[in-house]
């Protein structure tokens, strides 16, 4: 009998599902601020200038460390699908061994 996992199937199928759905809905907030400030109404435009003004003056210290934090936190996440990938593979490691016959286990 094979051994399947359903919860593997369903962490698989939520990941794919919650990933696409908040790729779209960023995109879907990025195109209507694009719309939005790309208006030529005169406060727009003076927010626009606002807007970017802003991003030029922003500080690479305080911004610096949440890149940081952000980089550290998808390294531990790395980790710890390396690790769940070495745990999967020792758990077909030992039911492979417990189908071996005693007298192959023996030598």
């Amino acid at each position: 009998m094979p051994s399947i996992d359903f919860f593997n199937f369903f962490r698989i199928g939520l990941g794919w599902v919650v990933t696409i759905y908040a790729t779209i809905i960023t995109l879907q907030s990025l195109w209507s601020w694009y719309v939005w400030l790309a208006g030529p109404d005169k406060y727009i435009s003076l927010l626009r200038r606002y807007v970017i003004l802003h991003s030029l003056r922003l500080r690479i210290a305080k911004f610096g460390l949440d890149v940081l934090i952000c980089v550290l936190l998808t390294v531990a996440f790395f980790i710890l699908w390396h690790a769940h990938h070495v745990m999967e593979d020792l758990r077909y490691r030992v039911q492979m061994a417990s189908h071996v016959p005693a007298q192959i286990k023996s030598r």
